[in-house]
């Protein structure tokens, strides 16, 4: 057989750019495509260096008669490379390989040509080394009791790592089937896409015994390479006794932890097949608990995986642990069919299918377990962090990738799912519910195993609507409505006001920050409303008008006696609405009235909205703050979830302000201190509260708790108390008790009595109790931890790091510690530090959102322009810096601290400013590093003079 050895080494590690090429000039030539794969994968965990081996063997059909084939290869070591005709059986002789770094390609240049029409087979094998980031084709670890470390292997190729793990077409819309064996320790399992097909065991090593398998698994049907899944290692299946459609597998000490979910999972498997009218395409559904994952989930066809604080579940976690567990399979199981089953041609497309698995993940889930509300916790969860999102300047949901760098911002761009799935949600809401279910079966059914454009999505729709309805959207087809929301960025505030006997509709791009903007952008919008008359807020009857792109004006006749009116019932339209001064206060008016006369959803919305609305200069803050009054009286979590995020914004910017900053907190804490006696009352008098009202007891008692330092029911003492001399405590009262504890820390302790929860827990539910306690500590605790980074000695692990800084941002001692840290330590942390880089750009980000002082936001300016920093890294950090800061200086320069001070003192003329805001944005770093240590030791100070009760 003719063939020829080549031994090429991939040495690029991460693509930069294309010097100004888009990313289509990197897609593979198209001359060539597969048909088939054979795939031998030998991963070696013995060595210091974990790598592995392989072989592939890749059945191709030749589109346009050539002398090159061209791959996807990235730090792979290729060996032989061998070309066969598939009907002659002659060989191909293979005359070199060469390598397109920028383009991550192997292009295999033969002597003869392959010609249009026929089938070839290339045999290619190859070594790497297993990454240790959790993506492609990685290690990781877990620690037993008695053997020690036991090394695991497993991938994630969303988007484009296959690629770095065997030779292949690596672009999603290549879809074929798989054949796949993996080689294994006999002690060991093997998982893949599809079930075990036959094991052949032999003795590896004569003299040392060694015993291994190569498991074979069942051929797959046809799909894309990142949907490919394997998993090597030493886990168990949770009652491996027993086989079924679902099994769930994690390491043998952990796997009482994974009972609940083997026991939930078969129920939203059969929910989301009576859903889409599909049965699940697969022969089973393996679900992994990972120790460490990239990206948090993958979830391929067959085989997903999870960090194990998403999928574990035992008796000391809390309410939102369980229900976030059940909501990730859910996902999972949704992104069997869309992503799996329909595949999009491009990346760029990805937020079709991820924006319907999100949306059916609440919306289906919600069959299984009605009492969690999810309908409405879709609203809190993906609706409204998307539209915070997309009111900054973003790209559309349909963006052609620039560089590299986009393609791998896919999959983890929450922002588009969140998008994508509301957007869906809406549309829901204007086609009707049976409509959109026929809909999504038909768009499953037509394009199984097939890659798919959005053009398919919405003839889908479009034919479904036609045949169940005989009419489209107010004349126009899905597609063109739709278009103007995934190809259009941003999104409308409705603007509503009353002129004789007519309410007057227009639209405008809704821009955060005192943006001013010319832009035109302009959607179709189905418009819901209610008045006082009616209050109707079933989505299924109340009155709509069409907003069209194409007309400046849209007018409504009402009465002469209607007091108010609220549009976007139940917030199923991803728009803002706002409203003249007349109709804010008689909205007001009902909700100190008769709260409960308005929908739950739409309470909330009129928070968010007048709260956002007012960030961005559209509307004064006094009508947001007099909306803020009702809550005192407010027993449902929902609209809470709404203030919380508001209240936080506004606390957050009035820290310039130290002796406003006082009183305005204490508005808010007396809201929250009111609703929270009520809600006491309702968890206290139900047997078995529902787990939105203890989600929401728990989030808006530690809320309220971190606000307010010397304020602390005496129940959440007790419990603390309880906890300290060894009872056990709910669960759901851990958060707020164990940030009393650490408040207290000084006298009893109890800081150290935490930490050592921490570390030998194995509850992700209280470990993240304790991390959440810490930003309750005083500024030297926190900045003594935060210190330990620098030398790789912090008691939180590194895979926690992001929640220990989002904890800490969520207090002023939280945001005073780190910004010090950061501004002493950046240049440093980022150069000389293991994880260093993305340690500072994770902290970095988080406290753009945070930061307020003109002391602070120096030290953040003088971050991301250092000059000591690498290019590369600072240009990360300036748009940052640019959307987070410059909006908040807007925000300042246009009054609104004065604004609200007034509201809560209206006698007070003047806002009492903090000494500090005399400086202007050149006073010295040394001056303001000098400011912090004084802080820093007179806090200190204070608090050690302190009586507490405990």
């Amino acid at each position: 057989m003719l063939w020829v050895t080549a031994v090429f080494i991939v040495v690029s590690s991460f693509v930069r750019g294309y010097d100004g090429q888009t990313v289509d000039s990197a897609r593979l030539s198209g001359d060539t495509e597969p048909r088939s794969y054979a795939l031998k994968i030998e991963p070696n965990l013995e060595t210091e260096n974990a790598s592995f081996a392989g072989r592939v063997d890749i059945t191709i059909v030749v589109k346009t008669t050539t002398t090159v084939i061209t791959l996807n290869s990235k730090d792979l070591v290729l060996h032989e490379v061998e070309v066969t005709d598939e009907i002659t059986g002659r060989d191909i002789r293979v005359r070199s390989l060469s390598y397109e770094e920028d383009r991550e390609q192997v292009i295999i240049s033969m002597e003869g040509h392959v010609l249009a029409n026929r089938l070839y087979t290339m045999r290619i094998r190859f070594e790497g080394i297993l990454r240790d980031d959790g993506t492609g084709f990685f290690k990781s670890a877990y620690e037993t009791e008695s053997e020690g470390k036991k090394w695991i292997a497993a991938t994630q190729f969303q988007t484009t790592i296959a690629r770095s793990a065997f030779p292949c077409y690596d672009e999603p819309h290549f879809k074929t089937p798989f054949n796949i064996s993996i080689k294994v320790k006999e002690e060991e399992i093997a998982l893949s896409n599809m079930p075990v097909l036959n094991t052949e065991h032999y003795v590896y090593d004569s003299l040392k015994h060694q015993e291994m398998k190569w498991v074979h698994f069942a051929r797959t049907p046809s799909m894309s390479t990142c949907s490919v899944a394997f998993f090597a290692g030493e886990f168990e299946q949770f009652n491996k006794t027993r086989r079924s459609a679902i099994n769930v597998y994690s390491h043998l000490g952990r796997l009482y932890q994974i009972e609940y979910i083997t026991k939930e999972a078969p129920d939203l498997l059969r929910a989301m097949e009576n859903y889409m009218g599909i049965p699940y395409p697969m022969p089973e559904l393996n679900l992994l608990a990972m120790p460490t994952l990239g990206l948090g989930q993958f979830d391929n066809w067959g085989l997903t995986a999870y960090r194990e604080k998403t999928l574990f579940v035992d008796f000391k976690s809390d309410s939102k642990t369980i229900m976030s567990a059940k909501m990730a399979v859910g996902r999972a199981v949704a992104n069997q069919w869309f992503g799996n089953l329909v595949t999009p041609t491009r990346w760029d497309f990805a937020w079709m299918n991820k924006g319907l698995a999100a949306y059916l993940q609440y919306f289906v889930t919600a069959t299984v377990e009605p009492e969690w509300r999810l309908e409405h916790f879709f609203v809190v969860d993906m609706q409204r962090p998307a539209m915070d999102c997309d009111q900054i300047q973003r790209r559309p949901l349909t963006a052609p990738a620039i560089v590299p760098e986009d393609v791998d911002y896919y999959p983890t761009d929450k922002f588009s799912e969140q998008k994508s799935a509301a957007v869906m949600r809406m549309l829901s809401d204007w086609v009707g519910e049976d409509v959109f279910k026929k809909a999504i079966n038909a768009y499953l059914t037509h394009n199984q195993y097939s890659a798919v454009e959005p053009e398919q999505l919405w003839n889908a729709f479009d034919n479904t609507l036609f045949d169940m309805t005989k009419s489209g959207l107010n004349g126009n087809s899905v597609r063109t409505v739709m278009n103007t929301w995934t190809e259009q960025v941003g999104y409308p505030v409705v603007n509503v006001r009353k002129k004789d006997k007519l309410l007057v509709l227009t639209q405008q791009r809704f821009l955060s920050g005192f943006t001013e903007s010319n832009d035109t952008t302009k959607w179709f919008i189905r418009l819901s409303y209610t008045t006082n008359k009616e209050k109707n807020f079933d989505t299924k009857s109340v009155p709509t008008i069409w907003l069209d792109p194409s007309v400046n004006e849209t007018t409504i006749p009402i009465d002469d006696d209607v007091e108010w009116y609220i549009f976007n019932i139940q917030t199923t339209g991803f728009y803002r609405v706002n409203y003249t001064e007349d109709n804010w206060l008689s909205l007001i008016k009902q909700l100190n009235d008769s709260p409960k006369d308005i929908h739950v959803l739409n309470r909330a919305q009129l928070i968010d909205d007048s709260f956002s609305l007012a960030k961005a200069g559209l509307l004064n803050y006094t009508i947001p703050m007099s909306i803020a009054e009702y809550l005192s009286k407010e027993d449902d979590i929902i609209p809470w979830f709404s203030a919380m995020k508001s209240f936080d914004y506004v606390l957050n910017r009035m820290r310039r302000c130290r002796n406003a900053y006082v009183d305005v907190k204490a508005f808010f804490f007396n809201r929250a201190d009111n609703a929270l006696k009520i809600i006491n009352d309702l968890v206290a008098g139900q047997k078995s509260p529902q787990h939105p009202t203890i989600i929401g007891w728990r989030a808006l008692s530690t809320w309220a708790y971190k606000l307010e330092e010397n304020v602390c029911s005496l129940s959440i003492l007790e419990s603390f108390r309880r906890w300290r001399n060894g009872e056990e405590i709910s669960a759901d009262v851990k958060n707020a008790a164990f940030c009393v504890g650490a408040r207290q820390s000084w006298r009893t302790c109890s800081l150290d009595k935490l930490l050592d929860l921490y570390n030998t827990t194995k509850s992700y539910s209280e470990r993240g109790s304790v991390i959440c306690a810490l930003s309750c500590a005083d500024i030297q605790t926190i900045l003594t931890y935060l210190t330990l980074i620098m030398e790789n000695n912090c008691p939180i692990a590194p895979s926690d790091y992001e929640d220990f800084f989002n904890a800490l941002s969520s207090t002023p001692n939280g945001i005073t510690a780190m910004n010090y840290f950061l501004g002493k330590y950046f240049t440093d942390l980022v150069n000389n530090v293991k994880d260093g880089r993305n340690i500072a750009k994770t902290m970095f980000s988080i406290l753009a959102s945070k930061v307020s002082e003109k002391s602070e936001i120096e030290n953040m300016m003088e971050m991301a322009f250092n000059s000591n920093t690498p290019d590369e890294y600072r240009n990360k950090l300036v748009p940052v810096y640019q959307n987070e800061i410059e909006e908040y200086k807007k925000w300042y320069d246009n009054g609104s601290p004065e604004t609200i001070w007034v509201y809560i003192n209206p006698l007070t003329k003047d806002l009492p400013l903090d000494p500090s805001d005399r400086y202007t944005t050149s006073a010295s770093p040394r001056l303001y590093n000098y400011a912090i240590i004084f802080q820093i030791l007179a806090l200190s100070v204070s608090v050690k003079l302190l009586v507490y009760v405990i």
